[in-house]
């Protein structure tokens, strides 16, 4: 059965309910690490889409998926895990409203606990993953896990409001963050997430295909410089 959670403010979730499941919140900020680890996810858990998400603020958008269009904030499940992903940045304006209504469902729907999927930026990676919390007990479990905890800081966009208004309403949440560069896509650092999420939640999604796509990328950037070097070693003429 579909319902509706509607926040007066701005914001729809149109999605049929699944009881007691894990949520995770995908969105691409730096690295579009939420973003990628969410359609890896998706592909490996054969995940079906039961809902999305509506707003008159969101940017005039379709994304195409296989030739079909579909909606840009969607919510996928496989009964034990929820996805919230989104194909673009949500606007700050909506953040507020957009949480709450997300909170309201895992209220309705007694969601075990939050994972949101972020990002930090580093002057020189080590492929690792950091992670912070919303509670002592989800601090120590990421603790358990080896996961190093970021003690200081600021998270910005709908990973910060989620972390605070799931805590909130006592619903334990915990962020990953993976180490990038800039704000270009890096596959590598949401297959170090994906590492993450397969211990934390004892599922096997298999990160090969992200590791492939980023020797990809760094082969094309490797010969980009090199081309760009050559140039600039030429001669010149007069």
């Amino acid at each position: 059965m579909v319902n509706m959670v509607e926040n007066e403010e701005c914001c729809h979730i149109i999605s049929e309910d699944v009881k007691n499941a894990v949520v995770i919140e995908g969105s691409p900020e730096l690295g579009l690490i939420g973003n990628i680890v969410g359609w890896l996810l998706v592909e490996e858990l054969q995940m079906d889409e039961i809902g999305h998400i509506e707003s008159k603020y969101f940017p005039p958008l379709a994304v195409l998926y296989k030739g079909v269009a579909i909606h840009p904030f969607r919510i996928y499940s496989n009964n034990e895990l929820v996805l919230f992903l989104s194909d673009f940045v949500v606007p700050p304006n909506v953040t507020h409203d957009m949480t709450n209504a997300i909170v309201e469902w895992m209220e309705r729907n007694q969601s075990k606990e939050l994972i949101t999927l972020n990002s930090v930026a580093v002057r020189e990676k080590t492929n690792g993953v950091a992670g912070a919390a919303n509670n002592e007990e989800s601090l120590k479990r990421l603790g358990d896990l080896e996961i190093p905890i970021l003690p200081f800081g600021n998270i910005n966009g709908i990973s910060g409001t989620l972390l605070t208004r799931t805590k909130t309403s006592d619903i334990p949440g915990s962020c990953l963050f993976a180490e990038v560069l800039n704000q270009y896509p890096d596959p590598r650092a949401a297959a170090s997430i994906v590492d993450v999420l397969n211990r934390m939640l004892d599922i096997n999604v298999n990160a090969d295909p992200l590791i492939k796509e980023a020797e990809e990328i760094e082969s094309r950037l490797k010969e980009l410089a090199q081309a760009v070097q050559g140039e600039q070693e030429s001669p010149a003429y007069m």
